[in-house]
């Protein structure tokens, strides 16, 4: 841990805005179940396209679901490191996604 500090501007179920010190802008913070979820669906819309051969749907939905992959990735590495459970059952380890529209 870092032992900075972020302001909590807003926070809703779920989510939030927070301002990361020596960041001009604030971001918005998803709890990783959410951020889990959202995953799987842009997961089952990337096999949508695929199936389609919509290949622009699909490569530009891959690198969205590659960004969350690497988020959750880091995410699961950080409650590994502090001991702490994951909030869903399924790792991203176990979800991985790559480039398999060829695979069609």
């Amino acid at each position: 841990m870092t032992g900075e500090a972020a302001r909590i501007l807003s926070h809703v179920p779920n989510s939030g805005i927070v301002q990361m010190p020596g960041r001009r802008f604030p971001g918005i913070v998803m709890q990783g179940d959410t951020l889990s979820n959202v995953f799987d669906a842009v997961v089952f819309a990337l096999d949508d396209a695929k199936a389609r051969r919509d290949e622009d749907a699909y490569y530009e939905l891959l690198m969205f679901a590659e960004t969350l992959q690497g988020q959750l990735q880091h995410y699961e590495q950080t409650l590994s490191r502090i001991s702490m459970p994951l909030p869903y059952t399924r790792s991203i380890n176990e979800r991985l996604i790559s480039d398999k529209y060829e695979d069609a």
